[in-house]
């Protein structure tokens, strides 16, 4: 397949890059407009200009490419970061508490610590504003609201992690790529007034609790419930943590998250109810507009979350393709959906769902029939399914293990085994469980079909819980860069177009060989620089000595290329947040590739000639003769912070998130007036003592 003889695919390309462009390098609104302005009137002068048909058809070429670069680097500037007037965050002042109004949107899974929600801010002090944020309840206030409750409460709006520490997830930028710009920790005390709006939610909300209601009256086990909720209402809140980091060490966790792979089951139950319409005039295109309909009432039932939008946008592309009933179809639709989806929000070019749905697609699309062809024609109908599905899946898993391993660190090497008896068996489960929503709701008493329910979900969870637990079939701790990520894909491309001549499936010859095509030279240029990247990455590999963000506790880190150490002082910390502490703070970047040793915090620390005096809670630090050396302030010490300075002259104090606010504010204002370098990890994140 030439994909480049569709001049379609390069104006995405060229889309796609100016995106890439605005959120690298943000560039003004104006320089955008000025430069969209710019290649529309070249473009035009291109095709209008006919007696140079050379010069005019290569300007008309390269306007219209760049015409589309702009236009994705002006709408990436028009999504990003504009406010309007009564958005609530000119209001906030970080750090102070003020009387908020909360509309509660849309329930978010539990972690072992808060009930999470995303909320409307309808006021701000009194006054009207507008706005996403993210609401955390503690689990141990035990409070029990829904989406539609309304809160007035007085606490203070701050900022989501952003990714303080070297390899740290930045939650934060996540968070502002669904115009979420704050989050703000509820404790039960400071809810000054509660009610259920309901009303004020979308229509389609409102029924998806009403279903959510009618499934928890119903005869179903409380984990049979969960995962029909999962399955087809997307909605994860209350699957037992256990159960889903079984699928996810199982490589199913897809499973449970309601996506593209849901949806392009239901279309496929479709089309199969659906074709006796073929037979009438215009069968085909009635069935594709049906579909596409019943397509987007899922959507809306599910509440049209993002990665719901994401694949029913996809796969209605995907059966106008289907219906034209070309083999090219696919890739067109794919690219169609793709750039109508990146037209509509370009920052779902660097969302995780968006990346993981497109590449799982295209992958399923080239291989699987690449693979197919190595088995022998299959008569019978169940050897024949579960072929397709060890190749769909295997495809599929090709195309996503590089950002698996790239956002996760972990590949599942269970998958095949999982996947083969999931994947067989999950038409019959959706269908059993939309079949089951759909008699609740018409009053037929389906006691019966809930005890079947429960069977079949409970054997799953077992047959989940068993295969995740062989650990030695998860594959943890693995890390990529960016660069090493683009080569790797880069090289599985080239490998498939070199591959996809000399594979034939006839009865007389399974291989064919030919002549070797640009993909193999694109497939070996790929490997030699992923080679050489990773050996001048470890050329580079320097020392560090670092002192890291925690918000309980304090830890320092000294790593070099071979081996690292983790200082550590968790004193304040239960075991459950000791354990996770450890478990983040050891997979920092630092300690890639290195042998790890966990140790206590010293009062002092001398590396490379560097001296770090550490101070906590019982206020007393090591005496020393060094000049100038750095003074870490941990857990929030009582100390004269004057005399500290006159007595040790540091030339630099950090204070890490150990420490109360108010101190570190107190302690910042005498480092400034007796002219002594602070740093807060709060706000700086991890500082490397060997810059200093």
């Amino acid at each position: 397949m030439k994909l480049l003889d569709y001049p379609f695919y390069r104006l995405v390309a060229f889309f796609i890059i100016g995106i890439v462009v605005q959120f690298y390098v943000p560039l003004p609104i104006s320089f955008w407009l000025l430069f969209v302005a710019l290649t529309l009137f070249l473009s035009l002068l291109g095709y209008f200009i006919k007696p140079f048909a050379v010069v005019s058809k290569s300007l008309l070429t390269i306007s219209v490419m760049l015409f589309f670069a702009a236009l994705g680097g002006c709408i990436t500037s028009l999504k990003s970061g504009v406010f309007p007037n009564n958005h609530y965050s000119h209001a906030v002042q970080k750090g102070e508490d003020a009387v908020i109004t909360l509309l509660l949107r849309e329930q978010l899974s539990s972690n072992s610590y808060n009930h999470r929600f995303y909320a409307d801010v309808t006021s701000y002090n009194w006054q009207v504003t507008q706005g996403k944020i993210l609401v955390l309840f503690k689990r141990s206030d035990s409070v029990n609201y829904k989406a539609g409750q309304e809160l007035i409460v007085y606490d203070d709006v701050n900022d989501a992690s952003n990714g303080r520490n070297p390899g740290d997830f930045n939650y934060k930028e996540y968070l502002k790529g669904i115009d979420v710009y704050g989050q703000v920790y509820v404790d039960k005390p400071k809810i000054l007034q509660s009610q259920l709006q309901e009303s004020s939610l979308p229509w389609y909300v409102r029924y998806r609790n009403k279903l959510l209601q009618d499934l928890e009256d119903s005869n179903l086990t409380d984990n049979s419930r969960s995962l029909v909720e999962a399955l087809v209402l997307g909605q994860r809140q209350n699957v037992d943590p256990t159960i889903t980091q079984n699928f996810r060490d199982a490589g199913v966790i897809h499973i449970l998250a309601l996506s593209g792979l849901h949806v392009g089951i239901i279309l496929l139950i479709l089309q199969f109810c659906l074709k006796w319409m073929k037979r009438l005039p215009y069968g085909n295109w009635i069935q594709t507009v049906i579909i596409i309909s019943l397509l987007w009432c899922f959507a809306l039932l599910t509440g049209m979350s993002p990665s719901i939008l994401r694949a029913v946008t996809m796969f209605s592309f995907v059966a106008i393709g289907m219906n034209i009933n070309r083999n090219r179809s696919v890739f067109h639709s794919l690219t169609i959906s793709a750039f109508c989806l990146l037209v509509y929000d370009p920052r779902l070019l660097f969302q995780v769902g968006f990346q993981l749905s497109y590449t799982a697609v295209i992958a399923i699309v080239l291989l699987q029939p690449l693979f197919m062809r190595l088995f022998p024609r299959i008569k019978y109908w169940l050897p024949n399914k579960l072929v397709q599905i060890f190749t769909v899946t295997l495809a599929a898993q090709i195309g996503v293990a590089p950002l698996s391993i790239y956002y996760f660190h972990q590949l599942p090497l269970a998958f095949l085994v999982g996947n083969l008896a999931l994947l067989l068996i999950l038409p019959l489960i959706l269908g059993l469980s939309i079949t089951f929503i759909i008699l609740l709701q018409l009053g037929v008493v389906v006691d019966w079909l809930g005890n079947g329910l429960n069977f079949i979900f409970e054997t799953i969870i077992s047959f989940v819980g068993y295969i995740s637990s062989f650990q030695g079939f998860v594959w943890k701790d693995i890390y990529l860069r960016v660069d090493q990520l683009i080569l790797i894909y880069i090289f599985l491309l080239g490998l498939i177009v070199f591959v996809l001549p000399i594979i034939k499936r006839s009865r007389r010859e399974r291989f064919r060989i030919t002549k070797s095509n640009y993909g193999f030279h694109i497939a070996l240029a790929a490997m030699i620089g992923l080679v050489c990247t990773s050996l001048f990455h470890d050329y580079k590999s320097k020392e560090s000595f670092m002192v890291l963000h925690q918000s309980r506790g304090s830890a320092v880190a000294i790593s070099n290329a071979k081996e690292s150490k983790l200082l550590v002082h968790l004193s304040s910390m239960d075991n459950v947040r000791r354990e996770n502490s450890f478990n983040r703070l050891s997979q920092i970047e630092n300690f890639q590739k290195t042998t790890l040793k966990i140790d206590s915090l010293p009062a002092m620390i001398n590396y490379k000639n560097i001296p770090l005096i550490v101070i906590d809670e019982s206020a007393l630090f090591a005496e020393t003769s060094v000049k100038e050396p750095i003074v870490l302030l941990s857990n929030s010490p009582k100390i004269n912070l004057n005399k500290v300075i006159t007595k040790l002259n540091p030339k630099l104090i950090i204070t890490d998130g150990s420490n109360y606010r108010n101190f570190v504010d107190r302690w910042k204002a005498t480092c400034n007036n007796r002219n002594v370098d602070f740093v807060n990890t709060y706000d700086e994140g991890a500082i490397d003592l060997l810059q200093y």
